[in-house]
C-alpha cells in the first residue's frame, strides 16, 4: 500500500509539471497565435534586441519600439536606425550616415534583415511552409507563462536555420523570438508593453524626410 501511494504521488507530480504540454503541439500553438493576430488591427510594443556574433565572441544589445498595422505596414525605431514601410514604399534611415534608402515594398520581400524576419515570422506566419515546429514546453518571459515552440528550417540552404518562439499563454502573442543563423550567430527580440489595437494612423507608417539628408532611391 505504501509503495502504491508513493507511485501515485510521483504520477501526480509528473502530471502537474508536464500537463501543460499535454493536448497541444507546436502547430496548435502557432495556429492559435495566428488566429489571435487575425483579430487585430494594429499592435505596438517595446523591444530589446540582443545579437551574439559567434566568430568574434561579441554581443550587442539595443532597445526600440515596434509598430505593426495589418496587412503590410510596420515600423521599427531605435536610436541608430528606423526601418518602416507603408505597404508600397520602404525606408531605411540611419541618422549617423545622414541618408535614407528608399525601395519598393516588393523589393524587400527577400530582405534577410532581422527586422523583416520579425515582421514575417511573428506577425504574418508562414511557419508551416518554411519550418518544422516542435513543442518544447513552457517558460516564463517577463513573468508571463509562455508556450515555447522550436522551428527547424525545412531547407538546408536557409540563412536562418533555427527559430524559437515564446507565445504568451493568455494573449496568444509572441513575447520573445530567437533566431540562429547558419553561422550559429544568435539574435533575440524580447517584446514588452504589448498594446493591442492602439489606433495607429496610416500616416504614421509614411516616413517624413528630415532636412539636409541624402535620399538614395532604389525603386
Amino acid at each position: 500500500m505504501a509503495i502504491a501511494k508513493i507511485w501515485m504521488v510521483v504520477l501526480v507530480g509528473v502530471l502537474v509539471v508536464s500537463g501543460s504540454a499535454w493536448g497541444i503541439d507546436g502547430l496548435e500553438v502557432i495556429r492559435r497565435q495566428q488566429e489571435r493576430f487575425q483579430d487585430l488591427k494594429d499592435l505596438s510594443a517595446q523591444f530589446k534586441k540582443r545579437h551574439y556574433w559567434k566568430l568574434v565572441d561579441q554581443a550587442t544589445e539595443i532597445k526600440g519600439r515596434l509598430y505593426v498595422q495589418k496587412p503590410d505596414r510596420f515600423r521599427f525605431e531605435t536610436d541608430v536606425q528606423t526601418v518602416m514601410t507603408d505597404g508600397q514604399t520602404a525606408w531605411n534611415y540611419v541618422p549617423d550616415n545622414e541618408q535614407v534608402l528608399m525601395s519598393s515594398y516588393g523589393q524587400i520581400q527577400e530582405d534577410r534583415s532581422y527586422e523583416k524576419l520579425l515582421f514575417d515570422l511573428i506577425l504574418l506566419g508562414g511557419y508551416a511552409e518554411r519550418f518544422i515546429p516542435t513543442y518544447a514546453g513552457e517558460e516564463r518571459v517577463d513573468g508571463k507563462r509562455c508556450h515555447l515552440v522550436e522551428l527547424a528550417s525545412r531547407g538546408e540552404e536557409r540563412y536562418i536555420s533555427r527559430v524559437r518562439l515564446w507565445v504568451d499563454r493568455g494573449m496568444w502573442l509572441v513575447r520573445r523570438v530567437e533566431y540562429v543563423n547558419i553561422n550559429d550567430d544568435v539574435t533575440t527580440y524580447e517584446l514588452s508593453n504589448l498594446k493591442v489595437d492602439p489606433g495607429l494612423k496610416v500616416s504614421f507608417f509614411k516616413f517624413e524626410l528630415p532636412q539636409e539628408i541624402e535620399v538614395i532611391d532604389l525603386r
